[in-house]
């Protein structure tokens, strides 16, 4: 049901006179839209106010004009402001909403002095009702029965004397008071007395009256309130009652209309007795009359008088034909539109509504407030019977600043059993989630039979027993996260990591073992597992790696699973030296997490998926999904692991007995054509050392150098490890130089080096439990055995699954896996390249590369920038996408290059073949070929502090000196031969940067080029890489230029800074919910310089969606590409600009060399150093007083290297503050101290490693005072 303002006064009949009225809304949030909604009905202009944390709120956007008040939380009040622009924006009515200044006589009073009409009660009005004692002498002059209570009283013992003559129990008040803040309830002296001081308190910070008086309290009470609208002359007409005694520390829960507690007579003495008050007071506008009614003895006693617009005023509207009354508001008082006529206004009550106030509150931890981001925000809008008022979407960040209610969900049906069924329903087809909410609480109250029984007294809670499906992080563990299989598919091509579990085979088995399907979240941790407190009653598993384990300190057995009760502890500790790394939770339902982009898995880099898009922390509530198991206790069969699981049925080894046998298929770069023979037969025979500096983006390893085929990598770099382009796949073996490295689910999707060999699926999961110096070897598999592995490890699943519903014994899911048999269809031979087409005169040839048993890329032509390679590529793409290929997962881009993902499930590799050749014989004349192209517009501070301050971090954490420091822009300059920083600015400046790939480093970076040659600026990488960049940092790498879409590790040479061009729920014009990224393929980026200080307003304003970029639709046209750079002078200039490019780089690479000959040199006279005093022992390591009582030791989580030391001996630090950063992949990673004190001693070098669990640092903790 939307909401109707056809009901008397029809919008047609309005005509408004200049100046045409402006309503002002001093409020936010959904009171803020609605008002809105009716202006913009009645054609009225609106201001909206709103403060820079609600810069994406929807009023924002709503209104006709929006006005920022500054940075200040608070300004909502800041009455002084709010009149400024009232007047600056020539504002001719405000409507005050509720809350903040809604009920301020003072800010009133000074509106209407200013000529501007107040859309609400007078100043008079609000001063008399605001005061308790006053409106109490008010009520009982217009005959309206008021609870028997004294005055203001001064101190604690005239209260008690007041109390007494009262009689006990009765409640204090405060005058000024409201919410039920400065309201208690005292049952005999001792409590007046120790209340009367904090209740005077309250009142005076919250309201600034310190008044307090005594009323009697009824225990079995209701909550009744009238919806009241005066003209102010003395007419008040009335619009029914509402039940509003469900409530929680005084605060309305849920409302409904009419109250299921009165009579017609008693409903008629009440609603007589509002009009009488309102009428006594000349009240004007609309109101609410709250009363007292004793269940016991079938009376109602004055209250209090709210002169505002209430917050359930909706469910009124609902059962009064759809009256609306902010149009009654308007009306009254705005000129120009039909006048409101309360003696001829007839309303019609009909049918029953109730509405629920959904909070961001926990119910789990007593309902605390839980700001953060709602990654998934869905109402029943089109649902027949039901309305929404909310200010929350997907993506809304909720502040800890303003109040908790995300929404109001109203139903309306001809019944109040109807309601009450359509309000379950309306319930559970909402979705609120990402941050912890009331909505489980709301739907539990609906079906408790004593509300279904309309008996709900003010104390209706205290009886309710609720049990939330969550579970709550007591102590997150090391990298705790939440996880789905397969992750994040199908945005491989704009550099969206799949994320998931590391291994996939653990975490898959643990849902099997509850029953729950295997895409359903779960949790993964490393070496530390975390503490879970339970909430409800369910069945969990334990997977992976074996950790110390107990469930309220008994023992329970991993590979299994078990039952938990509500208010159960399970402890999971350190993981066993003998196992792996990684261990998996299941819950029965799932971990029921926000979807991002198709999954719920955490990815932490780009801050989102999961949890708050992070690792979690202590006191997450994880939402468990209501899915009904059929699943028992389940035990893993022993064995099963070893004999069932992966292509080479050998377990991951330990790092100190026999290495982990990983299967590889070869490919996609092997022998001959980047590695020698002899390189792949060492890679195969040879273990490989994981190195510390391994994580969810990549395992590194230590090994042999290989030899190679070629001596540099041509246009690709100048070793023989780079290629031009190469978009990874998930597990390949990528060297990165001679140093080889594991990319993982985390890793990044485009780059520029070869991969010998990659891991088929059902391999991958050894390698997420390998850790520092354990070993790998490799042993390369067939196609026909990876693909047999991967449906095997399927049936492994199903078999599992049996097991735990019920639906096979051990016995017979044993008998059904020894009896797999997989039909083999016919496969390719099982080497690294899997068909080459050889070139022609009209065709540039193409290879296909093997790439495990997900994926196969295909190559065009040589090894060059060709745009007409990129040109066929995208064509090639299409062409795939319209042969609708069942199992074609997706397609990703480089430059020459195009990854193609499969799942051999649906679609086998030979017919993948075949799509292919089919689809590359379809291609018409790429030459003219005119692609879609935008003109994309960004400003970009050239050579500012943000890139100092990345390159000030790298030369202290990596590299001294480098022929890029202490200037990337100077060496860029003279790696092209160039004059100085000056030309770098003009050729960037001046260049259109085609835009040929996606997710150069991750999320939606470009892997873009200049359009004109002779703006193609080459550079080497940074060796080795940065930890950190900046969000927005353009760099050149090669002749590429890329954008950083988020803070990251990163090897370009840097430029400058320009805006985000990733926005994670699209929330601002320049992207959409479903497209969080800014660029498309063949976007062409041009840059417009702007100093540090615009580029930061410039960015604020972008991020807040009031900043709008110039985009401009064109075409790029291959035959005029071809023709600019087939012109003789542009042929002379560009093999002259080559030519100075090459003999420039020349020198740079010697300096280069002679750098990293230094820097290895230093690095061997220091190792040697820490070395030998790590043997010697220190006196520090060892002093026994760090072990007594008081001192606390910080250790390393993990091994890294110590990047930085943020304290020195004596600091007092804070619990929570950063001490140190350790540094390990790339990627920073704060420790932070576990308690407050005094930092005594400090073990930890700067620069020098650490391995898990070394002492860091001591922290002397003060005594208790």
């Amino acid at each position: 049901m939307t909401l109707s303002a056809d009901g008397p006064g029809l919008s047609h009949t309005d005509s408004f006179q200049h100046p045409a009225p402006k309503v002002l809304i001093a409020n936010r949030g959904e009171i803020a839209r609605r008002v809105i909604r009716t202006c913009k009905h009645h054609g009225i202009d609106t201001i909206a106010v709103y403060t820079q944390v609600d810069a994406l709120a929807p009023h924002v956007r709503e209104a006709t004009q929006a006005v920022c008040l500054g940075n200040k939380p608070r300004s909502y009040t800041d009455a002084t402001k709010l009149l400024q622009v009232i007047k600056e924006y020539g504002a001719t009515a405000v409507h005050p909403g509720y809350g903040f200044l809604s009920e301020n006589e003072e800010f009133c009073a000074a509106v209407e002095d200013a000529g501007v009409k107040w859309l609400g009660p007078t100043a008079k009005t609000m001063h008399d009702f605001a005061l308790k004692h006053v409106a109490r002498e008010i009520a009982e002059a217009a005959g309206v029965p008021v609870l028997k209570g004294s005055g203001l009283v001064s101190d604690p013992e005239e209260a008690v004397a007041a109390a007494e003559e009262i009689g006990f129990p009765v409640l204090l008040k405060a005058t000024g008071g409201g919410g039920g803040r400065g309201i208690y309830i005292c049952h005999d002296v001792e409590e007046v007395r120790s209340q009367f001081h904090i209740s005077q308190k309250q009142g005076e910070a919250f309201f600034g009256n310190s008044g307090v008086f005594v009323e009697k309290y009824i225990q079995r009470c209701h909550h009744i309130e009238v919806q009241i609208f005066g003209d102010g002359q003395g007419k008040v007409v009335h619009l029914g009652e509402r039940e509003c005694s469900i409530q929680r520390r005084h605060q309305k829960v849920l409302e409904e209309t009419p109250s299921p507690l009165l009579t017609d007579a008693l409903r008629g003495d009440l609603t007589s007795a509002a009009c009488r008050l309102g009428a006594a007071a000349s009240y004007r506008s609309a109101g609410t009359v709250e009363f007292i009614f004793d269940e016991d003895e079938s009376k109602f006693y004055f209250l209090e008088v709210n002169t505002r617009l209430q917050v359930e005023h909706g469910i009124t509207e609902l059962v009064n034909g759809g009256v609306d009354l902010v149009e009654w508001m308007l009306r009254l008082q705005l000129p120009g539109m039909e006048p409101l006529d309360l003696d001829t206004i007839t309303t019609e009550r009909s049918g029953h509504s109730i509405e629920v106030r959904i909070n961001g509150e926990n119910p789990a931890k007593d309902f605390q407030p839980c700001p953060g981001i709602l990654g998934e925000v869905a109402f029943p809008f089109e649902m027949d019977g039901v309305r929404v008022d909310t200010w929350v979407e997907t993506g809304t960040e909720v502040s800890p600043y303003y109040d908790s209610m995300l929404a109001k969900l109203m139903v309306y049906a001809p019944t109040r059993e109807a309601a009450i069924a359509k309000m379950a329903e309306a319930i559970a087809a909402t979705r609120l989630q990402g941050v912890p909410n009331n909505l489980e609480f709301l739907g539990h109250i609906v079906k408790d039979p004593r509300f279904i029984a309309g008996s709900t007294t003010t104390s209706f809670l205290e009886a309710v027993s609720f049990k939330p499906h969550v579970m709550e992080v007591v102590l997150p563990g090391l990298q705790t996260s939440v996880q789905d299989y397969p992750g994040r598919v199908g945005l491989w091509r704009v550099g969206v990591s799949p994320s998931g579990p590391m291994d996939a085979l653990s975490h898959r088995l643990a849902n099997a073992l509850v029953g729950n399907e295997e895409d359903a979240a779960a949790l993964e941790f490393g070496l530390t597992g975390p503490t879970i407190k339970f909430h409800c009653d369910g069945l969990v598993a334990l997977a992976g790696a074996e950790f110390d384990v107990t469930l309220d300190d008994e023992p329970v057995a991993w590979w299994s699973s078990f039952k938990v009760a509500a208010g159960q502890e399970l402890r999971i500790g350190a993981v066993h030296p003998d196992s792996g790394v990684r261990g998996y939770l299941a819950v029965a339902g799932g971990v029921d997490v926000p979807k991002y982009l198709g999954s719920r898995s955490t990815f932490p880099g780009g801050k989102f998926g999961g949890y708050q898009g992070r690792y979690l922390n202590p006191g997450d509530s994880l939402p468990i999904g209501a899915t009904a198991s059929d699943a028992a206790p389940t035990a893993l069969p022993k064995g099963w692991l070893d004999q069932y699981a992966g292509a080479v049925q050998v377990a991951p080894g330990t790092g100190a007995g026999e290495p982990t046998v990983v299967g590889v298929l070869p490919g996609p770069h092997a022998n001959p054509d980047y590695f020698t023979d002899d390189a792949m037969d060492v890679f195969y025979s040879s273990p490989y050392e994981v190195h510390y500096n391994s994580n969810r983006l990549g395992v590194r390893l230590n090994g042999p150098r290989p030899t190679w085929t070629r001596t540099d990598g041509g246009e690709g770099g100048s070793h023989p490890s780079n290629v031009h382009d190469h978009t990874y796949a998930i597990g390949t073996v990528n060297f990165t130089g001679d140093m080889p490295v594991i990319l993982m689910v985390d890793g990044p999707s485009l780059g520029g080096f070869v991969c010998a060999a990659t891991i088929p699926s059902s391999e991958l999961w050894k390698v997420g439990q390998v850790r520092p110096n354990d070993n790998i070897t490799f042993k390369q598999i067939t196609i026909e055995e990876a693909y047999v592995a991967a449906l095997r490890t399927d049936a492994l699943m199903a078999a599992v699954k049996a097991l735990s519903r019920g639906k096979m014994d051990a016995k017979a899911a044993a008998a059904s896996l020894d009896g797999f048999e997989v039909t083999v269809p016919k496969m390719p031979e099982t080497k690294a390249v899997l068909v080459d087409v050889a070139a022609s005169d009209s065709h540039p040839g193409y290879l296909v590369r093997l790439a495990g048993d997900r994926y196969v890329q295909l190559e065009y032509g040589p090894m060059e920038l060709d745009l007409s390679l990129r040109a066929r590529i995208h064509a090639l793409e299409k062409e795939l996408a319209a042969l609708s290929l069942a199992g074609l997962v997706e397609t990703s881009a480089g430059v020459r290059s195009v990854m193609i993902e499969y799942d051999q499930r649906a679609l086998v590799l030979p017919d993948l073949l075949d799509a292919i050749a089919r689809a590359d014989g379809a291609i018409g004349n790429v030459a003219e070929m005119v692609l879609p192209s935008r003109i994309v517009h960004l400003p970009m501070a050239f050579d500012e502090r943000w890139t100092h301050e990345a390159l000030e971090r790298y030369a202290k954490s990596a590299r001294p000196e480098a022929p890029y420091l202490p200037s990337n822009i100077q060496y860029i300059a003279n790696n092209n031969g160039l004059e100085g920083k000056e030309d770098v600015r003009r050729i960037v400046f001046e260049a259109s940067y085609l835009v040929l790939g996606l997710g150069d480093v991750y999320l939606g970076a470009p892997c873009a080029v200049p359009v004109n040659p002779l703006h193609r600026l080459v550079t080497a990488k940074f060796n080795p890489a940065r930890t950190f960049t900046h969000e927005g940092t353009v760099g050149i790498g090669g002749s590429y230029m890329c954008i950083y879409p988020m803070d990251s590790p990163g090897g370009y040479q840097l430029v400058g800074r320009t805006l985000p061009i990733w926005n994670t729920f699209g929330r601002t014009r320049a992207f959409t919910p479903e497209k969080p990224w800014l660029l498309e393929f063949f976007d062409q980026v041009r840059f417009f310089q702007v100093s540090e200080d615009e580029l930061e307003n410039l960015r604020e304003r972008f991020a807040a969606g009031q900043y709008d970029i110039s985009i401009e639709s064109k075409t790029f046209s291959m035959a005029d590409y071809t023709a600019m750079i087939t012109e003789p002078e542009m042929v002379a200039q560009w093999a002259a600009w080559k030519a100075q490019q090459r003999a420039a780089s020349e020198v740079q690479l010697q300096l280069e060399e002679e750098s990293l000959a230094r820097l290895e040199a230093a690095r061997a006279a220091n190792g040697t150093a820490q070395e030998g005093s790590a043997q010697g022992g220190s006196k520090l390591d060892t002093d026994p007083a760090w072990d007594g009582p008081g001192c606390t030791k910080v250790c390393a989580g993990f091994t890294a290297s110590v990047w930085d030391i943020k304290v020195k001996e004596g600091d007092t630090v804070a619990k929570g503050d950063t001490v140190v950063v350790l540094e390990a992949m790339k990627m920073e990673s704060p420790v932070v101290a576990p308690v407050a004190g005094t930092i005594k001693a400090i073990v930890a070098e700067q620069g020098a490693m650490a391995a898990g669990g070394q002492l860091l640092l001591v922290i002397e903790v003060a005594a208790p005072s």
